[in-house]
């Protein structure tokens, strides 16, 4: 099969490590994140400043691939494009869905918008909520 690594696996002696004991965070997703408040703002050139700040990497100057310093390409619909172009098979497509309101509204394949959106949240185990029964069980489930 193939698989992407874009976190390095770090090797330890200890059989207690897991893997996702590691919280790391790409310098990308700051820029990111701030391009995002940016263009809410509705300033579509800082943002494009800094997605292209990233861009650059992989794109020389002049390139089409990098955004105009007006910003005048990003929408909402791109915004989300470029968090899943950067972050591809990172494991947070879904909150960024969520973010941009397409989660439950989105069509792909053979996935038809849902009827609710419930699911943006998840249920409470129900071996969680026998041991409290403050609990109540999330909307939906």
């Amino acid at each position: 099969g193939i698989w992407v690594a874009k976190y390095p696996i770090y090797p330890t002696g200890d059989a207690n490590t897991i893997a996702s004991g590691f919280a790391e965070i790409r310098l990308a997703e700051i820029y990111y994140s701030l391009a995002e408040c940016k263009y809410r703002k509705g300033d579509k050139a800082g943002a494009a400043k800094l997605l292209n700040e990233v861009r650059k990497r992989n794109y020389p100057a002049g390139s089409g691939s990098l955004y105009n310093e007006s910003g005048s390409q990003l929408t909402d619909q791109e915004m989300l494009d470029e968090w899943g172009r950067e972050f591809l098979v990172e494991g947070r497509r879904r909150i960024d869905l969520i973010r941009w309101g397409k989660f439950n509204t989105g069509i792909w394949w053979d996935k038809q918008a849902d009827q609710d959106d419930h699911t943006k949240i998840y249920p409470i185990g129900q071996s969680v909520i026998s041991l409290n029964s403050n609990l109540k069980q999330n909307p939906g489930y």
